[in-house]
């Protein structure tokens, strides 16, 4: 009688037990529901689409390592909210930023951010191509004496586009210097925009592909309004030649990843080709 007593009461113990486990299981799943955004939901191109009724987002930040942060900013295309990729460098001697924010009230968020943040100066910008999600902010450095570098071909478009003069170096000196960070710029062909560059961190082994590299849960191509369908994935696939070592990948849009990003972009230009 004592032993099935026993008994009863280990097995009562041990299904409190699970039924304890399950309870903290559901209710973190629930916290984790709760605590996503109503108005964020799924976009083909792994874009954050928000919904109609939401408003441009703040700027957010994400550390990719210490001396590497993605600046996320989001803009309007076609009548939505997407959000968008750019990187602030941190060297010996100040922060190199690649492309500015979407919005010009996102890249004032930027340099608020900066000096709040690292208590350093901007010492220049590049911009990867003329598009609006990667220079919209493009005045407000110059207006902050703050040096924009380009290829001659980005300076040429952004120049008919309205969006900015920059200082077209970038086809000469496809090496620059700030302090102890070292930044390369590859151009690799006519992809997602005739004027499309990547920039390789070698410090870090860091790549930003910007907008020629698609996140890994992209779907399609994204905007394709000035882009070479023929070309993009011959320009993609010098970009992994030429970087085999890049530990991490930086889309213009999406999640940043691995050199599996560059792949799953050829796949998806495989499949749109065929």
């Amino acid at each position: 009688m004592v032993m099935w007593f026993v008994k009863t009461k280990a097995i009562q113990i041990s299904f409190l037990g699970i039924y304890f486990l399950l309870g903290v299981f559901v209710s973190g799943c629930q916290r984790q529901i709760v605590s996503e955004s109503p108005n964020q939901v799924t976009f083909p191109g792994s874009i954050t689409k928000l919904s109609e009724n939401s408003s441009p987002q703040h700027l957010e930040w994400i550390k990719i390592k210490e001396t590497v942060w993605i600046h996320k900013s989001f803009g309007n295309f076609l009548g939505k909210t997407y959000e968008s990729n750019g990187l602030v460098v941190l060297s010996s001697r100040g922060v190199v930023v690649i492309d500015t924010p979407w919005t010009e009230s996102q890249t004032e968020e930027l340099f608020e951010g900066i000096k709040t943040k690292f208590q350093k100066e901007i010492l220049f910008l590049i911009v990867t191509h003329a598009h609006d999600d990667r220079m919209a902010g493009v005045t407000q450095f110059q207006n902050r004496n703050i040096p924009v570098y380009s290829t001659s071909l980005t300076s040429k478009l952004a120049k008919e586009k309205g969006l900015g003069k920059t200082n077209p170096i970038l086809d000469l000196q496809t090496r620059v210097s700030a302090g102890n960070v070292s930044v390369e710029i590859f151009f690799p062909g006519h992809g997602h925009s005739p004027d499309n560059i990547v920039v390789w961190l070698p410090n870090t082994h860091i790549l930003f592909g910007g907008c020629l590299v698609k996140a890994i849960d992209a779907t399609d191509l994204g905007n394709v309004k000035d882009a070479n369908l023929l070309e993009w994935e011959n320009a993609v696939k010098r970009v992994l030649s030429r970087y085999p070592d890049a530990e991490v990948v930086v889309p213009g849009h999406g999640n940043w990843g691995k050199l599996d990003l560059l792949r799953h972009t050829i796949r998806l230009l495989v499949s749109t080709n065929h």
